[in-house]
């Protein structure tokens, strides 16, 4: 919960001098009542940063300078790579096939996320989100993608796409 909501639920509770002064729970209002002068509080205050990745889409003039180069596509050769990535390098996802996602990074690399088996590629059409974890990594086993549209997975595996 925000900071705003915490303080506007503060603003909104009966001041001490309105409640009765007993100091036995009110039954009927189904709060504890305060002894007269004394005033109870709790906030709590909690962080949370979400990251938005966007669907990444390619542009029509590079997509028409490629079909004008050549008429095959590029074809990729996978290649092992850790476990994590960090968070900050990723730029964008375009979808792949059923289970795959294709994450572009900062650094211009592509990298292929498998999902697990029961995930299915084309709830992220979109895009995703991911909570920000304390080592700032994305961790194949650990870390969850929430779609846009309710989804969520866990990544399986991450290969590097190298063009052959």
């Amino acid at each position: 919960m925000s900071l705003t909501l915490y303080a506007s639920l503060l603003l909104a509770a009966p001041v001490a001098s309105e409640l009765p002064e007993t100091g036995i729970p009110d039954k009927t209002e189904g709060f504890f009542v305060a002894p007269a002068g004394q005033r109870f509080a709790q906030v709590r205050i909690e962080k949370r940063v979400i990251i938005r990745v966007p669907r990444r889409r390619p542009l029509m003039a590079s997509a028409m300078a490629d079909i004008a180069r050549s008429s095959r596509p590029t074809t990729y050769k996978q290649k092992k790579i850790g476990k994590c990535l960090p968070m900050r390098s990723i730029l964008g996802v375009q979808r792949f096939g059923e289970r795959y996602l294709d994450l572009v990074t900062r650094d211009r690399k592509q990298i292929r996320a498998r999902l697990k088996k029961k995930c299915q590629a084309r709830s992220f059409y979109s895009g995703f989100y991911m909570e920000k974890s304390s080592d700032g990594k994305i961790c194949t086993d650990r870390d969850v993608l929430h779609s846009r549209t309710g989804s969520k997975c866990e990544i399986d595996r991450f290969r590097l796409l190298v063009p052959e």
